[in-house]
């Protein structure tokens, strides 16, 4: 079971608001669902690692949470760095071995998982920081999406996506900013 401290960090580092006291725990707990999200994920992984029968099945209530009330399941084995921005957190699927780093930001109805095939490993997507996957976007599969870069509503990524391009369209095509 991880340290309390860093769990304590990590929830802090997921509060929106800027100055973190009571005030602005209770004002996102209370009012931004994607906090929310976050907070059960967490405190379930954190339950989730411990040796106690007990704790571990608050692990498992905290992941029933999730699927029932928010409608995201939410791996307990995924890798989540901080500030992740969840602003509608419905549909969210992130898979096992999912990793997110630092300032993703993710919208609805986002699965992020393997490939599926019965046959070989089971590999799933790295998302660098800065990444922003919009709505109903399918990100399949070991891939990496490079630092700030963009996948567009219901895009299907099934390659890599390098750094400050845009991905859009079933399967993804990369478009690079204009200059």
């Amino acid at each position: 079971m991880g340290s309390f401290k860093f769990l304590l960090l990590d929830i802090k580092n997921d509060i929106p608001i800027g100055k973190v006291n009571l005030r602005s725990f209770l004002i996102s707990y209370f009012y931004d669902n994607g906090f929310r999200v976050l907070l059960n994920h967490r405190l379930g992984k954190y339950f989730s690692k411990s040796r106690y029968f007990l704790l571990r099945q608050f692990a498992n209530y905290y992941k029933t949470k999730l699927i029932t009330k928010r409608n995201c399941d939410i791996s307990n084995n995924a890798v989540i760095g901080k500030n992740l921005s969840l602003p509608h957190p419905i549909g969210i699927v992130i898979g096992n071995g999912v990793v997110i780093k630092d300032n993703v930001m993710i919208f609805q109805q986002v699965t992020l998982g393997s490939h599926g095939k019965k046959n070989g490993e089971m590999k799933y997507p790295v998302i660098e920081s800065g990444v922003k996957i919009y709505s109903g976007a399918k990100v399949i599969g070991g891939v990496r999406i490079g630092q700030n870069a963009t996948i567009g509503a219901n895009t299907l990524v099934n390659i890599d996506i390098p750094e400050n391009a845009v991905a859009v369209g079933i399967p993804c095509k990369i478009v690079y900013p204009r200059k």
